[in-house]
């Protein structure tokens, strides 16, 4: 929004005028239900030619206090054809009167974006009621400074709200249960490369560090007939044996068919045990 200077403000308080005033709490936190309410009129400072098409409204909330719009605020709004992004307006979403900035973001969305980080965007979409009532020219108890910030937590909602959380690390007892419920499927010593590989790639165990987990299974399975060997595990971390399970394919592994699949198996069933 423009601000005024002072030049702006010694000229526009010399005056008054008379504007419409809907002394209705238009939300600037949470939506809440307005209804029809006829305006009366009140002076405000300005003249005719500074306030065309312009009313006044009561704000509520505490979302636009970033932008200095504080509960039970008057604030002067005039009527717009276009609105640009960066405003502040005044706009009904599914019949609840905001304030908020209107925004647009590079890649083409609209939102309305509150002034305090204890809210967040809001994303308009096309199933929504949307009408503008115009855009906030001053707030009657101090013009406010010019909008900051905007992309800032557009980006930010997007990295925080819009991401999936991060998998979490299993714990050391549904570790050891898992590994108690897939030590039937060890025929041959190397398969353990399998779930070894797992573990690596849900963050329990570092990256290449066979010694641990030959230990581990050794502390929970002492009397296994096939208790796997930190040499012999290494040799077969090659191709795509060496990378995430994930991306293990038959072709790319250093053994195929069978002789694959209880490397394989072995590593798919540790994956189904963990939570």
């Amino acid at each position: 929004m423009d601000s005024f200077n002072d030049m702006d403000m010694i000229e526009v308080m010399a005056c008054e005028t008379l504007v419409p005033f809907y002394d209705m709490p238009v939300s600037c936190g949470l939506p809440t239900g307005t209804g029809d309410i006829p305006p009366e009129m009140i002076k405000v400072p300005g003249n005719d030619n500074n306030l065309v098409d312009t009313y006044a409204i009561r704000a509520q909330g505490d979302s636009m206090i970033g932008v200095g719009i504080f509960d039970g605020d008057i604030l002067m709004v005039q009527k717009i054809n276009h609105v640009d992004s960066g405003k502040v307006v005044v706009v009904s979403v599914d019949g609840e009167w905001l304030v908020k900035t209107y925004y647009r973001d590079d890649q083409g969305n609209h939102w309305l974006v509150p002034a305090n980080d204890n809210y967040e965007p809001i994303l308009l979409t096309e199933d929504m009621e949307l009408y503008f009532g115009g855009r906030i020219l001053y707030n009657m108890r101090t013009p406010y400074d010019d909008l900051r910030d905007v992309s800032r937590r557009i980006t930010r909602y997007k990295q925080t709200e819009m991401m999936p959380e991060p998998a979490r690390i299993p714990t050391q007892e549904e570790i050891e249960d898992a590994l108690c419920s897939i030590q039937a499927r060890i025929k041959v010593a190397r398969h353990w490369l399998g779930p070894c590989r797992v573990l690596m790639d849900c963050g329990f165990l570092p990256h290449a560090r066979y010694d641990i987990f030959c230990d581990l299974v050794k502390y929970v399975l002492p009397h296994h007939p096939h208790l796997p060997n930190e040499a012999e595990l290494r040799r077969m971390a090659v191709g795509c044996f060496s990378k995430e399970f994930a991306k293990w394919t038959d072709e790319k592994a250093p053994v195929h068919g069978k002789n694959y699949l209880g490397y394989y198996d072995a590593g798919e069933a540790m994956l189904r045990k963990l939570p």
